[in-house]
């Protein structure tokens, strides 16, 4: 892994802009079974989950929470992000697709967008050293 002084990433072998992101909406209580398959990945992804609430094409048919006010109806998925290589890619999303199946409406989706740049906030953030000048 190699890191430029301005805290700008590049993953493995592959250059910076060879990174996506990869953003897949599960049913919560799949969350556990979705984790232990991506751990078993060879190279694991650090990924982050959000609970999220919305509605697909069926407008929340089935879902598990209502907006009383106005009679609102969504699903509760979890919004999983894992940036990652670009040749990881379909290793990935068939981990997530296989983990996070049930053969129900509902069962989310996957999104696969570009990232134009990684940066740690603790590299990116730190103090410039004697004789490399601000940054």
């Amino acid at each position: 892994m190699s890191t430029e002084h301005n805290g700008t990433e590049q993953i493995g072998t592959a250059p910076a802009g060879a990174l996506r992101l990869v953003t897949a909406l599960i049913h919560p209580h799949l969350e556990a079974r979705v984790v232990k398959a991506l751990q078993e990945l060879p190279e694991f992804p650090g990924f982050s989950l959000v609970e999220v609430r919305g509605q697909g094409r069926g407008r929340g048919a089935g879902g598990t929470y209502v907006a009383t006010e106005y009679d609102l109806v969504y699903q509760r998925h979890l919004r999983l992000e894992i940036v990652c290589r670009a040749d990881a890619v379909d290793a990935i999303t068939d981990v997530i697709a296989r983990a996070g199946w049930t053969g129900r409406r509902g069962d989310g989706v996957m999104f696969i967008t570009a990232v134009e740049r990684l940066m740690r906030i603790r590299e990116a953030g730190a103090p410039a050293r004697e004789g490399e000048g601000a940054r």
